[in-house]
Parts: structure tokens; C-alpha cells; sequence
């Protein structure tokens, strides 16, 4: 009897439950696509025809690699962010969906043709996500790691960004480079991990995301004042500053930013309802 591409999905479903990975099924239905290399509709079309050897030992082999606990979008090479899919390494965090409360954020709060800088901005989702939605924008896509720059400038050349958006390295804990010029708004999504909190981090992140897009010190916040004292130099008169920051630290990071003489002050909730994106204006 041979083995259907069927077959081989709910072989993986099974690994998966015994774990008991929480989206069994949407994680082995792109595990067989990956392995299978057909589309959603090629699956549903074919499931029930042979599925040659090395489908299912290529199957078996993520599955395996998903069940030690590696996340699924390090297993696939990519994630969606925004719409857009995007490369992605262990050299940077898995985008997820509370970050596009600050696109959403940074496209209400800039009109037309806005310069912007993207600061930490490991895989670049949120600086391809502004390129793709507004056109008329410019921007820069900073980070000190050299294997997060390598994936956000692959990034920027699939969505085909590459005349608008560069890549440079950069320390958000130090005063910018030289020449950088100003900004009309700055968003970063700093590392805000408070020390007890990484101690009870999902085993999926703790062991295999980076620690240094992690933790923000003992308190979560050491990131969010090195940008205000360095950074701000570099925003425009009335330009805009966004963070993104953990549930329970908008209200902390608004009298920073109020410390600093920001402006205008705004908390936004993610899609979820928590507090995600804290806005101001210089």
C-alpha cells in the first residue's frame, strides 16, 4: 500500500498533537506544503495521490526539528508579517502580530512623503510594511547585528524596496552615525524582556530566538532611555517617536517619554486589546 500526501500530513499531525503543540494542524499543513513544495490548492487537489519517499522523510525531518520546540517559522525560512511574507533566521525574532500595531501606528500619525528610520529592526518587517503601504515614504533600517541586517536587506530587495529603503548598522544605545540627517518619525521595537520575565519565556523563544532582540535589562526599560537620550537628536521639530513595548509597561514608558519633553503623548492597544504602541512627538 503505498503513501498519500495525506498520509503524510496526518503522520505530522500526530507528532505534533502528542506534543501538544497548540495549532496542530495549521503547522502540519505547512510542513507538508513546505516538504511537498505544492500550494494549498495543489495539496487539497492531490492529497490522496502517492507522495514520494523523500516527502515523508523530509516531513519527518522538520517534524522532528518542530517537536525539540525550534519554532516553526525558523523551520520554514519565512513568516507573514503584514501581508508580506518575509524572510527569517535565528538571527532575528519571528515577527508577530502585535507588531503591526506600530506600522498601523506610524502610517496614522505621518501623512505623504515621510522620511523615516527603523531602529532595531531585525527581519525589517516593519520598515518593508511602511515601504509597501505608503509609496511616497523613504526610509532607513538600522540594527547592530550583522546577521539581522544580512535577512532586512534580503528583505528589502524581495519586495523590491531597494530605491527607497537602505540598511545600515547602527547602536541604539549610542548617538547616530554621522550624516544620518533627520527623520520625520523614528519606530523601534527595542528589546523590553524584563530579567524575571526571561526566566519564564516559552521554551520556543528562550532557547532558539536571539536574547540580544530580548532583553531590555532588569527593569525592561534600558533600551527605551538609551533611544530617547541618543536618538531624538535625530527626529525633525514635530516629528514622531513610536515604540512598541510590552502589556504592561505603557504606562512607564509615557513618563519616560514625558521626562524627555515629548509631546502629544499616545498609548495604542494592539489587535488583541493590549496596550502595544506608545507614540509621541518632539
Amino acid at each position: 500500500m503505498f503513501t498519500t500526501y495525506n498520509d503524510v500530513y496526518l503522520d505530522i499531525r500526530r507528532h505534533l498533537r502528542a506534543e501538544k503543540i497548540s495549532m496542530a494542524e495549521l503547522e502540519a499543513f505547512e510542513i507538508i506544503r513546505r516538504v511537498s513544495g505544492k500550494s494549498r490548492e495543489q495539496f487539497v487537489r492531490d492529497k490522496y495521490l502517492h507522495a514520494p519517499a523523500n516527502v515523508a522523510d523530509d516531513a519527518l525531518r522538520l517534524t522532528m526539528r518542530r517537536v525539540s520546540g525550534e519554532p516553526l517559522a525558523y523551520i520554514l525560512g519565512e513568516w507573514e508579517f503584514y501581508g508580506i511574507t518575509l524572510k527569517v533566521t535565528p538571527d532575528v525574532l519571528i515577527p508577530r502580530p502585535d507588531t503591526e500595531a506600530l506600522v498601523d501606528c506610524a502610517l496614522r500619525r505621518c501623512d505623504g512623503g515621510f522620511r523615516f528610520l527603523d531602529l532595531g529592526c531585525g527581519s525589517g518587517c516593519v520598515g518593508v510594511a511602511l515601504g509597501i503601504m505608503r509609496s511616497t515614504c523613504r526610509g532607513v533600517l538600522a540594527d547592530i547585528s550583522d546577521g539581522a541586517l544580512g535577512v532586512a536587506k534580503e528583505n528589502v530587495y524581495n519586495a523590491r524596496l531597494s530605491s527607497r529603503l537602505s540598511c545600515i548598522k547602527a547602536d541604539m544605545t549610542k548617538a547616530p552615525p554621522p550624516n544620518l540627517g533627520k527623520f520625520d518619525i523614528i519606530v523601534s521595537n527595542p528589546p523590553y524582556i524584563t530579567a524575571d520575565e526571561m526566566l519564564a519565556l516559552d521554551k520556543s523563544v528562550r532557547e532558539f530566538e536571539p536574547v540580544g532582540a530580548l532583553f531590555g535589562g532588569e527593569d525592561g526599560f534600558d533600551f527605551y532611555r538609551a533611544i530617547c537620550e541618543n536618538w531624538i537628536p535625530a527626529l525633525n521639530d514635530g516629528g514622531v517617536l513610536a515604540f512598541e513595548c510590552g502589556v504592561c509597561q505603557s504606562s512607564e514608558l509615557e513618563k519616560i517619554l514625558s521626562g524627555f519633553g515629548m509631546k502629544n503623548i499616545q498609548t495604542t492597544r494592539d489587535t488583541s486589546g493590549k496596550n502595544r504602541v506608545v507614540s509621541c512627538v518632539k
